[in-house]
């Protein structure tokens, strides 16, 4: 078949070619403490979302290396804390280390600041919430998105000293 119209008319219809099924959608499971079963998060904070690079720490090894096997370890925490009457501050940090003590250890942290609402602030006991745990249920674009950023950071900082790292999650 081309463009449409079959070149010999005896061909019979192509096969059509299976497509991949489609991933299920993502049950989100489990509930965050302090917060209703259809607790809408983005209610009460306002839209704009700006994340910031909050520290880097890297330093290299002091003694020289062996020659042996070293295993990467890498750890990801969010830390979300409410700030007064002003919103919550969630933190994302990215932790490298190697056993036993390797060429380096890194860590990587960004930040964003969500600030309450004010129509809708006083609703809720934000002092009741596990905000890291409501942090990662409800937003998960700007988590993905500061795991990301880690990402990239951490590459370009271990390829500046001829042994790039991506460690992906």
């Amino acid at each position: 078949m081309i463009f449409g119209k079959n070149r010999n008319p005896d061909e019979e219809e192509p096969i059509p070619v299976p497509q991949p099924e489609e991933a299920p959608a993502e049950k989100v499971t489990g509930s965050v403490p302090g917060v209703p079963e259809n607790f809408d998060f983005n209610r009460y904070f306002l839209a704009e979302r700006r994340i910031m690079l909050e520290n880097v720490s890297y330093e290299t090894a002091s003694k020289p290396l062996s020659a042996g096997q070293y295993k990467m370890g890498v750890k990801d925490t969010i830390v979300a804390q409410v700030r007064g009457q002003t919103g919550v501050k969630a933190t994302y940090n990215r932790a490298l280390t190697f056993e036993p003590e390797g060429p380096f250890t890194l860590s990587v942290t960004f930040s964003v600041m969500l600030v309450f609402n004010p129509g809708t602030r006083a609703e809720v006991d934000w002092r009741t919430i596990d905000m890291a745990a409501a942090f990662r249920r409800y937003c998960p674009n700007l988590v993905q998105t500061m795991m990301a950023k880690s990402a990239l950071l951490v590459a370009e900082i271990t390829n500046a000293n001829g042994m790039p790292v991506i460690p992906l999650r």
